[in-house]
């Protein structure tokens, strides 16, 4: 029903001319993991029904003071304490999950820090080891394993040396068995500088006034085979033995000239 002023009536006249502004609301704050007005976050932290832990108390401090600029005139002052307060028991409410009430929440609070901080070393290690295996070569992709035999046989020293022994000789009955030609070493027999050394200490003790180093060698027979090589041997043999006699001073040695015949004779 539409109420219409009357013609002749005064009283509509005392009303103000300037229109009411409405009050002003409570600071709306967005923060991670709420979007609302402070009383109401308050309140949901007061009874826990919000998670105050993942908050910050500088966007909250921030949002607060530029709400609180922004609303200075036309807010009383009386108000804005009032927003104050609302903020301060956030604000404790906050540090409470920071730092513990009490000393005994203050010992468990570190024990399970201890706790944490070894058990992040420990899982960087287990990272160390496990980049460390990552870089070995990979069994059936790098590498490859040697198929193992079905069979393994364990014995000891004495089955070995038999066994080695069938092999050189052949089974006992075999007959079509071949034992395989057993690699020797022939030392030749030359004229060796021990010797040589001997020689030339007898034929001295007998004869000191010497000789010619030729005079030394031993008897090789003609028809001996591989007289050559033996002749070369026991004169290289002999002079060596004459050296080492000479440092020895059991002889001297004497050569005329480059190339000319060696005497040997008994020491003075």
């Amino acid at each position: 029903m539409r109420v219409d002023k009357p013609i002749d009536d005064d009283s509509w006249d005392d009303a103000p001319a300037e229109r009411r502004q409405p009050a002003p609301s409570i600071p709306v704050l967005h923060l991670d993991g709420f979007d609302g007005p402070m009383d109401l976050l308050l309140d949901l932290a007061e009874r826990q029904l919000i998670d105050l832990g993942r908050m910050s108390i500088l966007d909250l401090a921030e949002q607060f003071v530029a709400a609180l600029q922004e609303m200075a005139a036309r807010v009383a002052i009386e108000r804005r304490a009032d927003w104050l307060v609302l903020a301060t028991r956030l604000v404790l409410l906050r540090t409470r999950l920071l730092f513990p009430a009490s000393p005994e929440q203050a010992a468990d609070a570190a024990r399970e820090a201890e706790y944490e901080i070894d058990r992040l070393d420990e899982l960087a290690r287990m990272r160390a080891a496990g980049q460390w295996l990552a870089r070995r070569p990979q069994l059936g992709m790098d590498v490859f394993a040697r198929p193992r035999p079905k069979e393994v046989h364990e014995s000891g020293y004495v089955a070995l040396m038999e066994a080695c022994l069938v092999v050189l000789r052949g089974r006992p009955g075999d007959d079509a068995f071949e034992p395989a030609d057993i690699y020797r070493i022939e030392v030749p027999d030359f004229w060796r500088i021990p010797q040589a050394i001997e020689r030339v200490r007898t034929l001295l003790a007998e004869h000191p006034e010497g000789g010619p180093l030729i005079g030394f060698l031993p008897a090789i027979g003609r028809e001996e085979a591989g007289r050559t090589m033996k002749l070369r041997v026991a004169l290289a043999s002999t002079f060596a033995a004459s050296l080492e006699l000479s440092r020895q001073q059991a002889l001297q040695a004497e050569q005329s000239g480059n190339f000319a015949e060696i005497t040997l004779r008994g020491a003075a």
